[in-house]
């Protein structure tokens, strides 16, 4: 009784919103599945679709335009919202998208930015420190590709960066201590109060103790504000 229930809801959302939301052969993908639009304070939207073959995630614009920016074939279907595209948040100008690359446990998530006018990809950001969804501080955190010396602070609003220096060598250095791949996995959640960005991290100097040690960043964004 209950699929029915589902199955009939979700043909009546697809006929009201002209949405493609459905598989009547695979009723459980109807629960596993949301196809509630994002609506940015442009009026572009961001959502998914779906039927029996795939699913996929629209940007529409405010002119009605409408581009798939990725999709899952039959096989991985249901994997919505676990693969690939997952979450997606707002910013003045953009929007990141936060792609996982296995379903399951371990890797750090990967970050994709998007221009909120157009739907065109602005930038693989790659795997993530931090991200702010605090308008006033909209700052996105990662290890610098080029130097694991440094962190990189990118402005999603204005694009701008800015780097500050980490403990020479420590963060590489208790990688091969440890083997690790990922040096985001080193990092704790860090946070935003009254303008000022903490951060705390673990390393290890010796991989004979292999004693994890603790240290803390501390930034004040204010300044690099304009």
């Amino acid at each position: 009784m209950k699929i029915a229930v589902t199955i009939i809801l979700s043909i009546i959302s697809q006929l009201c919103l002209g949405q493609n939301c459905i598989c009547i052969t695979r009723p459980e993908l109807n629960e596993i599945i949301s196809c509630e639009k994002t609506i940015f304070k442009n009026g572009a939207k961001i959502y998914r679709e779906f039927n029996c073959d795939s699913s996929w995630v629209i940007f529409e614009s405010e002119s009605k335009k409408k581009k798939i920016l990725f999709s899952l074939d039959k096989d991985l279907i249901e994997l919505t919202g676990r693969l690939g595209f997952a979450n997606w948040i707002e910013y003045k100008n953009s929007f990141i998208v936060e792609y996982h690359n296995v379903s399951g446990c371990c890797d750090p998530y990967e970050f994709k930015l998007f221009d909120k006018t157009s739907g065109k990809k602005i930038a693989e950001l790659g795997r993530e420190i931090y991200h702010s969804e605090n308008q006033k501080y909209p700052y996105f955190v990662t290890i610098d590709n080029k130097n694991s010396n440094f962190l990189s602070f990118l402005n999603l609003n204005t694009n701008k960066i800015f780097k500050i220096n980490l403990p020479n060598g420590k963060i590489e250095n208790t990688l091969k201590i440890t083997n690790g791949i990922f040096s985001e996995t080193l990092f704790d959640e860090g946070q935003i109060i009254n303008g000022v960005f903490e951060i705390k991290y673990k390393y290890m100097e010796n991989g004979k103790d292999k004693k994890w040690l603790f240290g803390k960043i501390t930034v004040d964004l204010k300044k690099y504000v304009s």
